[in-house]
């Protein structure tokens, strides 16, 4: 499974367009995954910056270095590849100059919103309008996108079963950590893998971090009593997907049951929204805004969802402020979360792709509080545990 040559080339094709109706006469594509997106050739810029030139009706023009030339020259869609000689370089030999020459002569020039300082600096006097053309592009996924999306959720789910099957009373963060590299073996067997677009987390968000959605768990965290988080996030060949679920190691407190519940609610609410047509801040409104009229609103942290693509955030954004609005073939999460001191955190995520009539989540893992409690003692899980703990030096 993977993108179409002939995808790359319709990419292409309609960034010119847009780059067209933007009355510009060129537009400079410097980040990473736009390169990507647009070309479908992996690579790791490390501190060298690459460049695409593209103009609305002429010759896309591609500037690497040295050492990258013949590997970006197998890009579908890019009639010349320039290069500069390395990082840094000689007068008249680094990226500066070449970029210079490249933009030569063009008055009116766009850039994406996430140019560097470092390489604005160099074109400021052309003054460079920042407009987020790919981002507009990447928002409605291809069939093809849609596909590779459905198989890197398949592998968030199994991120999240290992995540489930690994916990019992006291199982510590690194026996967590550990699974995901089971779900990175699934990949690299059963799919076209690509080392330099994969990645995949697995952790658990302890009780004690409850209020800290973006806390980093030590390894010797040890799992007992409280909610806690499970987080199954990764990108698989260049496509991400998430799964998050709230589970217990002991059986919940009735304070927990009813947090969890209307964590359950709020969600429900988001879900019974999405379809097309709908504004993104209409769903945060009903999922949070729920929330707020059951008195929660002081522990809020959060929207209610992102986007998925070739990034684990992206647009649209389900938030209120957002100008986005859904149409058939976007991804969104769906997760509006309570953060409550001295309780914990409750809030499941799920990868949700946008259809003609409504939605279909493409995370699957149970969502009630009974599949999540898990009370077995797990004599076989704990010992392989020990043996982890044990080979990382984590008493």
């Amino acid at each position: 499974m993977a993108i179409q040559k002939q995808e790359f080339i319709e990419r292409m094709k309609r960034l010119q367009a847009s780059v067209r109706l933007s009355e510009l006469e060129a537009f400079l594509v410097t980040a990473q995954d736009s390169i990507f997106y647009l070309t479908g050739v992996t690579y790791s810029p490390l501190e060298r910056p690459f460049f695409i030139l593209v103009r609305p009706d002429t010759g896309v023009v591609l500037l690497a270095p040295t050492l990258d030339r013949d590997h970006l020259a197998s890009a579908p869609n890019v009639d010349e590849v320039r290069a500069y000689w390395d990082y840094p370089s000689p007068p008249g030999l680094g990226w500066s100059d070449g970029l210079l020459e490249l933009v030569a002569g063009i008055r009116l020039l766009g850039v994406e919103p996430s140019l560097t300082q470092e390489i604005a600096q160099v074109i400021s006097a052309w003054q460079p309008q920042a407009v987020p053309l790919i981002e507009r592009l990447r928002l409605v996924k291809s069939a093809d996108e849609v596909a590779m999306l459905r198989q890197a959720a398949s592998y968030a789910d199994l991120g999240m079963q290992k995540i489930i099957q690994a916990a019992y009373y006291g199982v510590s963060e690194i026996e967590i950590f550990s699974q995901g590299r089971a779900v990175q073996i699934q990949i690299i067997k059963e799919t076209e893998f690509d080392p330099l677009n994969t990645s995949v987390l697995t952790a658990a968000w302890p009780a004690r971090l409850g209020t800290q959605p973006h806390g980093v768990p030590s390894i010797a965290d040890r799992l007992k009593d409280g909610p806690h988080i499970g987080l199954s996030f990764l990108r698989a060949n260049g496509y991400a997907a998430e799964c998050e679920r709230t589970f217990f190691v002991t059986s919940p407190s009735q304070n927990m049951s009813e947090m969890f519940t209307l964590m359950l609610e709020a969600r429900n609410r988001a879900f019974a929204l999405i379809r097309p047509g709908v504004p993104c801040a209409e769903i945060d409104r009903a999922a949070n805004g729920f929330l707020r009229q059951e008195g929660l609103g002081d522990y809020l942290l959060h929207r209610t969802g992102h986007g998925f693509g070739l990034g684990n955030h992206e647009g649209p954004w389900v938030a209120e402020g957002s100008p986005d609005v859904l149409e058939e073939n976007m991804l969104i999460s769906v997760e509006p979360g309570l953060y409550i001191p001295g309780l914990g955190g409750f809030r499941h995520s799920d990868t949700v792709l946008v259809t003609s009539d409504g939605y279909e989540s493409l995370t699957r893992y149970p969502t009630e509080i009974e599949a999540l409690t898990l009370l077995a003692r797990r004599s076989m899980t704990r010992l392989r545990g020990a043996l982890v703990r044990k080979a990382v030096g984590v008493a």
